[in-house]
């Protein structure tokens, strides 16, 4: 691998075949988003791609957690001519097309739909922040005002937030003609204390473990947590038929902290059962550590996925380890010596590495299972549930919603601390005023949903509650609210009446 600049910009370069590849990338993504802009990097994203010519070249990008990309692999006259492209395109962003994939987005049904099971972790250890974002379906990109783009385009997709990858030839006379201006500082990721090992519900699929890791990277965590996905697929698919699959996923949210998750599939109705699974291997893994087969079948499947990759994918990787490493800050490993060290755990120091994170498992489970919990794990709420009345003005269902039966026990409580919603179950969610992160309209119905940081909605539907209750619930908030913390749809938006 060589590095070098150009126009300020790293470029990490390595000799490759006849066709190359380009790819620059910028350390922006979901996570630098908001509940009230979520898809707004996705956006920019469609926008640079939707102004560029087309070309018979190999091209496209991708928005991740942490970063966005654009890649193209042609001749290498060709590939510089999208790569500039790409620069000129973010420097002066063109909105024109700004409707047209906002509409292409709602096809796609990203924002609506938030994040799965790894997502849902993510959100139960950092609620509304970091990783957690990516969770969170948002109010649709049909929300984003065209000064709002534009500033996070300029903000982000600047000179100091960049770093190019190339393999094969390097174009001749490339230019990276970017804003010269350095990244932002990101939003803080702000995990949740937990004192002791726990469980949590959420309203996805599938059974989760997450660990949360400080320090340096340590290679005897993912191994261990290759072998507890083993065991658990043997005994959860291959011995009683409740699971197809179990996958380790991993995510870096900063330099000395990151995820590791163990997420399994389960039969309907069995989640509670591949979670007892699940746990009690996570258990005895922490006691007694891989046997020595374990560890020799790890260490066959890390090798074998290292002979399985080709000599240029290995060293595609690389590249573009080193340039996520450029404009994140998290430190990379060619990919090499990370199967070397991995290869290197023993069985001691693979239980050490478990032991050190149990504090931090999260067993998560679907809202719809019948666990109930296990020893030693305490119970997690994703939001700020609670069962007891909060103070407050309460607000019930129109008389028409109550005589119907339609509304059950729901009811808004408007106090001095903040606003809650009691839900069909008895449960209330409560946000304080401080925590609003974001307040929205429904446009189906012409009331309005207010988000909290703590993973809470208030819904103030009109056909629920009527237009009184609505008008009186957006005037205490408008009193108390920055107007910033407040949606509004696009110019030209159609609102529907109820």
């Amino acid at each position: 691998m060589q590095t070098s600049q150009i126009d300020g910009v790293p470029v990490f370069s390595a000799p490759g075949p006849r066709r190359t590849t380009l790819v620059l990338v910028f350390g922006v993504g979901v996570q630098d988003e908001t509940y009230q802009t979520r898809e707004l990097t996705h956006l920019v994203e469609h926008l640079v791609m939707g102004s560029l010519p087309k070309r018979n070249i190999q091209c496209n990008a991708a928005t991740t957690v942490d970063t966005t990309s654009f890649y193209a692999t042609g001749r290498p006259e060709a590939v510089r001519e999208f790569v500039e492209g790409v620069c000129a395109a973010v420097s002066d962003l063109s909105l024109q097309r700004a409707d047209a994939e906002i509409g292409v987005l709602q096809a796609e049904d990203c924002s609506s739909s938030g994040g799965g099971l790894v997502e849902s972790l993510w959100a139960a250890r950092y609620g509304l922040t970091g990783p957690g974002v990516a969770f969170a379906g948002g109010p649709g990109p049909q929300f984003l005002p065209d000064e709002v783009i534009r500033a996070h385009a300029a903000a982000w997709f600047v000179r100091g937030n960049a770093a190019l990858v190339c393999h094969g030839e390097l174009p001749e006379g490339l230019r990276l003609p970017l804003p010269d201006r350095p990244a932002p500082p990101h939003r803080p990721a702000l995990p949740r204390h937990q004192a002791a090992p726990a469980w949590t519900r959420s309203w996805t699929p599938g059974v989760g473990l997450q660990l949360s890791s400080t320090g340096p990277w340590d290679p005897a965590l993912r191994v261990a947590a290759d072998v507890l996905r083993e065991r658990v697929q043997d005994v959860a698919r291959t011995e009683r038929g409740l699971s197809y699959s179990a996958e380790v996923v991993t995510h870096d949210v900063a330099p000395d902290r990151r995820e590791v998750a163990v997420v399994v599939d389960a039969r309907e109705g069995q989640e509670g059962a591949v979670a007892e699974i699940l746990w009690t291997q996570f258990q005895d893994l922490c006691r007694s550590g891989p046997g020595a087969a374990e560890l020799a079948h790890a260490r066959e499947g890390l090798e074998e996925a290292l002979d399985a990759a080709d000599e240029d994918e290995l060293v595609r990787s690389d590249l573009m380890d080193a340039a996520v490493s450029a404009v994140t800050g998290i430190p990379a490993l060619p990919l090499a010596a990370w199967m070397e060290a991995c290869t290197a755990v023993t069985a001691p120091e693979a239980q050490a590495a478990l032991e050190r994170v149990r504090r931090s498992a999260l067993l998560q489970v679907p809202e719809w299972s019948d666990f109930a919990g296990l020893p030693g794990l305490q119970r997690w709420l994703i939001c700020g549930l609670t069962r007891e009345a909060v103070p407050g003005r309460t607000i019930r269902p129109s008389l028409a919603q109550r005589v119907l039966g339609r509304a059950g026990n729901r009811a808004i409580v408007l106090g001095d601390q903040g606003i809650a919603h009691r839900d069909p179950d008895g449960d209330v969610h409560a946000i304080a005023w401080s925590q609003v992160e974001n307040v929205f309209p429904i446009l189906d119905d012409g009331g309005v949903v207010v988000v909290g940081g703590n993973m809470c909605l208030v819904p103030v539907e009109r056909a629920v509650f009527g237009q009184r209750a609505v008008d009186q619930v957006s005037a205490r908030l408008r009193e108390v609210v920055h107007p910033q913390r407040w949606s509004a749809p696009r110019p030209g938006t159609v609102v529907p009446v109820a």
